[in-house]
């Protein structure tokens, strides 16, 4: 089971193209329903759980580091989930270090988000160390950012 992310301040970037109108209540549901599915093998320094809303929504929370050991599975997982649904959800609250690496595959998957045409949103959960090295390397501004799950909904 992933924990769901506390609450806090919106840290967007622009509206979010494309919301399902039950975005917000799918995700609040996988938070509290607790139905994840660990994608990655435990042991490592990356957790990765996924959350299916029907046939077009994914929410794929993260958990641990994403440093340059990790980028790759993080990227690949979430290139895959874009490929397979309108909307993706990547969670980032539950991360505690956010590398240059892991920005750049973040960024790889909005741009593979854009180009088939899907919606890919980014849960910092106010964190300053998810939001810090996005602004310091500008690429909060290419990403469709919000605090928490249930902030989907007022983009």
């Amino acid at each position: 089971m992933c924990p769901a992310p506390e609450s806090a301040e919106r840290a967007g970037t622009g509206p979010l193209p494309d919301v399902p109108p039950d975005l917000p209540e799918v995700a609040a549901w996988c938070a509290e329903a607790g139905a994840w599915e660990r994608l990655d093998e435990p042991g490592g320094g990356i957790e990765l759980y996924l959350c299916r809303g029907g046939e077009r929504i994914r929410v794929l929370a993260v958990r641990g580091e994403i440093d340059a050991a990790e980028a790759t599975a993080f990227q690949d997982a979430a290139i895959d989930l874009v490929r397979t649904a309108k909307v993706l959800v990547v969670d980032l609250s539950g991360v505690r270090f956010l590398a240059s690496r892991g920005l750049a595959a973040l960024v790889r998957a909005q741009r593979a988000a854009d180009a088939l045409g899907a919606t890919l949103a980014v849960v910092t959960g106010g964190s300053r160390v998810v939001l810090r090295p996005m602004q310091v390397t500008g690429v909060d501004g290419q990403l469709h950012l919000v605090a928490a799950l249930e902030d989907l909904g007022r983009l």
